[in-house]
């Protein structure tokens, strides 16, 4: 019997379909992420890896398994996964195409810009703590969206919806990418181009949506953080290593600019992922664990479309979303077109 190896939870009806496919072994716990040790032992013998949660996978594990015949990544392109080891050894490796991933990412983009304008967490904790100021009218001045502009940077998939929300709230839309759009393309999407430094300069909340490659790595740096308002808002859901995150700490504390949303940061690896203690002790800042795609829905079906590509490797001999087809003699996919 083919046996597949889990390093963490999925939905219950991804479980109950992937166990129709072979022995399930399921790392139990949401309370904790697996060890490394953990990783190690569990994929001993192990025909099939469910990648997921931003687990390494690696050569060491590839190597302890006995060479699997599938990595199955419940990612769209799965970072946490050496491919190159894999394609190495001969082993595929599939992803998932969006499942309405981007769709859930822009709607979370929005709740966070929402969230950092109107400091709704901080107004929560301040609430629970049994402390009211109702009555004092400069108590949590949030700020308010319409009649402001949003700067967007990565008009992608992503971008492009956020600009339609938040326009819908009454906020004027600018965006940078790396190709400008057609007129017509701007029209549709009511948003006007400018340079990196301009938008910076002219908006009011700049929103983060760019995918992670080797020009927007450390993109968003000191020079560029130094250009916003003093009341301006930082919003990033792309990825940590586009933001540098010292240059921001160090405005936030200073008051330089007035917020920021963030739910990615520079380390989410063990131990201690996440945002420094700084970072934490910033005012006006909304901070999550890397949650951008964790509605119930999108999950599931994320979770579900993995085992599809597990069910098409066992029955058709290849996964449906295969990321490195040079495994079977063809060319490479080109992993920013992923993004």
């Amino acid at each position: 019997m083919t046996t597949i190896f889990v390093p963490q939870p999925i939905p219950p009806a991804a479980l109950t379909a992937l166990q129709a496919l072979g022995e399930v072994r399921l790392f139990p716990h949401v309370d904790r992420a697996i060890t490394r040790e953990e990783v190690l032992a569990g994929v001993e013998g192990a025909d099939i890896l469910f990648a997921i949660g931003g687990v390494p996978y690696d050569g060491e594990v590839f190597d302890r398994a006995g060479r699997p015949s599938l990595i199955a990544a419940m990612h769209v392109w799965p970072y946490y996964v050496d491919i190159p080891a894999a394609t190495e050894r001969g082993i595929p490796v599939s992803g998932i195409v969006d499942m309405g991933l981007q769709r859930t990412t822009a709607e979370f983009t929005v709740a966070m810009i929402l969230g950092t304008a109107w400091r709704l967490p901080e107004a929560d904790r301040f609430l629970r703590a049994g402390r009211w100021m109702q009555n004092q009218s400069e108590a949590f001045l949030g700020t308010r969206l319409y009649g402001k502009t949003l700067g967007i940077v990565g008009l992608g998939g992503v971008g492009t919806m956020v600009a339609g929300m938040m326009r819908a709230i009454g906020m004027s839309v600018l965006y940078t990418k790396r190709a400008r759009l057609s007129p017509a393309e701007e029209l549709a999407i009511g948003a006007e181009y400018r340079g990196i430094e301009d938008l910076f300069r002219e908006s009011d909340v700049v929103a983060v949506t760019t995918p992670l490659t080797a020009q927007t790595k450390g993109l968003v740096g000191a020079a560029l953080l130094d250009l916003l308002k003093p009341e301006a808002l930082l919003i990033n859901t792309s990825r940590g290593a586009v933001l540098d995150e010292a240059a921001l700490e160090e405005r936030l504390l200073t008051g330089r600019i007035r917020g920021a949303g963030l739910d990615v940061f520079a380390w989410e690896g063990k131990p201690d992922p996440g945002p420094g203690p700084r970072l934490k002790a910033a005012e006006h800042t909304v901070l999550t664990p890397h949650i951008g795609s964790a509605a119930r829905e999108t999950r599931e079906a994320m979770a579900l479309r993995t085992v599809a590509n597990i069910d098409a490797h066992l029955h058709q001999g290849r996964a449906i979303d295969l990321l490195n087809p040079e495994v079977f003699g063809e060319p490479p996919i080109d992993m920013e077109r992923i993004g």
